[in-house]
């Protein structure tokens, strides 16, 4: 008999949720084809024209069950290329700014985000099977235990993914985050080419900016605490760096400093995922690595085993996978603001670093089967702590054998979405951290010529680190 799977909302996240959902319900030998999956995009919702972006992973889940090409990305959703990340007035350097380049292997972009969903919306049904679009507000979500059915707005569902931030029921079961220092974001939209190719992050006195480009645009992005910051304050500081009143009004996103319980809730007929699991904070874009991994999870919860579905054994280690990724998420985000930043005395970044160094020295916190990777080096006295000690003796030993596996792609570590050697050279180096000049080179590292906390946008392959040639 045929289930009824509806996902909710309106985002790019909601988008990678349904592809997924589609995947795992047509694979080979599946039993769940019949399934209806109808995606509801809630216009309460509406997803603006700003620029977002997005990993391999996300690309990879687009590219392998559509049609949408490269070409799609450049011609119709206005993407550009992301090599990496840029750092500007972040930690205890005070001559450079730095550069997080990914490696040759990893695929990035920067998109429109509003013209890839109605791209998707309008498209998805010339290829893809069962699938149903209702475009309306919703107003209700129910349950009955007995019937083991779910209702949207009264009508009967097997199963609902929601995707809709702040969720849409059951909205008490939120918790505290285990890091994340910022709960509002202003956004403007500038109508000027984006032509540098990474992602920008720029300290300020009450926050930070992340920089988006998109072919005809900009997306600027002040995070901060409205706890420590009002609006008027950090409409001050984005303007310093970014002239809102002069180019465009801003719109604000209020969330809050909590994450969703669960991922999964215990009725086993309601998740959540994308922007339902709270992570509002996107310092580094990992956020998006996570929403997306847990959207690969609820298509093997729902249509993984034929014999006995929805089991609860799949949920708890889902639920596991959640808090896994809840770790990483505020580990890697605590890791970049551990420092602080070029304005370390304002209150923001005050309490930014030391919360960050507290998440970071919390050895119980990063759970059982990870305690054995911080016990490698048995001399690291009790009183020390990870944050720093543990990469300090890791690169002093003597056999250098933990050093040596550092540099393989098969290393165990603590903070382990840092990503490979290279890239967590980029940024302990770029961070100033006390022990990166420990770490060994075969590549000097490229970094920008301007001065720590200076704004330059250039091109890194086009512009600052272009190859010249001479004239004949």
């Amino acid at each position: 008999m045929s289930r009824k799977i509806a996902v909710i909302g309106a985002g790019a996240d909601a988008v990678s949720t349904v592809a997924q959902l589609i995947s795992r319900r047509d694979q080979q030998d599946s039993e769940y084809q019949d399934d209806e999956i109808t995606w509801i995009r809630d216009c309460s919702h509406k997803i603006d024209n700003f620029g977002v972006q997005v990993n391999t992973l996300w690309l990879t889940v687009i590219a392998t069950n559509t049609t949408i090409s490269t070409l799609d990305f450049h011609k119709r959703f206005d993407a550009t290329q992301k090599l990496g990340l840029k750092f500007i007035g972040f930690g205890n350097r005070i001559d450079k700014n730095f550069f997080v380049m990914f490696d040759p292997t990893e695929i990035s972009m920067h998109i429109d985000e509003g013209k890839f969903v109605e791209f998707y919306w309008e498209n998805v049904q010339n290829q893809h099977f069962n699938i149903n679009l209702v475009d309306k507000r919703v107003e209700t979500i129910g349950f009955s235990q007995e019937d083991k059915k779910a209702y949207i707005d009264g009508e009967e569902f097997d199963f609902i993914v929601d995707c809709v931030r702040g969720g849409l029921w059951d909205k008490e079961s939120y918790k505290d985050a285990l890091y994340n220092p910022t709960d509002t974001k202003l956004t403007v939209n500038r109508k000027i080419p984006g032509d540098w190719d990474y992602t920008a992050y720029i300290a300020t006195e009450h926050g930070y900016l992340t920089g988006v480009p998109t072919q005809d645009a900009q997306t600027w992005i002040y995070s901060y605490d409205s706890d420590i910051t009002t609006e008027e304050e950090a409409v001050e500081d984005f303007n310093i760096h970014c002239a809102v009143k002069k180019h465009c009004s801003y719109k604000k996103t209020e969330s809050d400093h909590k994450v969703s319980v669960y991922c999964i809730n215990k009725n086993k007929m309601y998740a959540r995922c994308g922007r339902a699991l709270g992570m509002n904070d996107d310092l580094t874009g990992f956020r998006s690595y996570v929403e997306t991994d847990l959207g690969e999870a609820l298509g093997e919860f729902i249509f993984g085993d034929d014999e006995n579905p929805l089991n609860n054994m799949q949920r708890l280690e889902i639920e596991d996978r959640w808090r896994d990724g809840q770790i990483d998420q505020a580990a890697v985000m605590a890791f970049y603001l551990q420092f602080g930043s070029k304005y370390r005395h304002s209150d923001f970044w005050v309490q930014s670093r030391e919360a960050a160094c507290r998440l970071l020295e919390d050895k119980d916190l990063h759970s059982t089967e990870r305690r054995e990777v911080y016990e490698k080096l048995d001399d690291i006295p009790e009183e020390e702590n990870i944050r720093l000690d543990y990469f300090r003796y890791q690169a002093e030993a003597d056999d250098k054998y933990f050093l040596r596996q550092r540099m393989t792609d098969e290393s165990d570590e603590p903070y382990r979405m840092l990503g490979p050697y290279q890239s967590f050279c980029q940024a302990v180096y770029g961070l100033g951290a006390p022990y990166a000049h420990k770490y060994p080179l075969m590549s000097p590292l490229w970094e920008p010529s301007e001065k720590s906390g200076e704004i330059v946008l250039d091109s890194m392959m086009d512009g600052h680190f272009k190859k010249r040639t001479k004239k004949k």
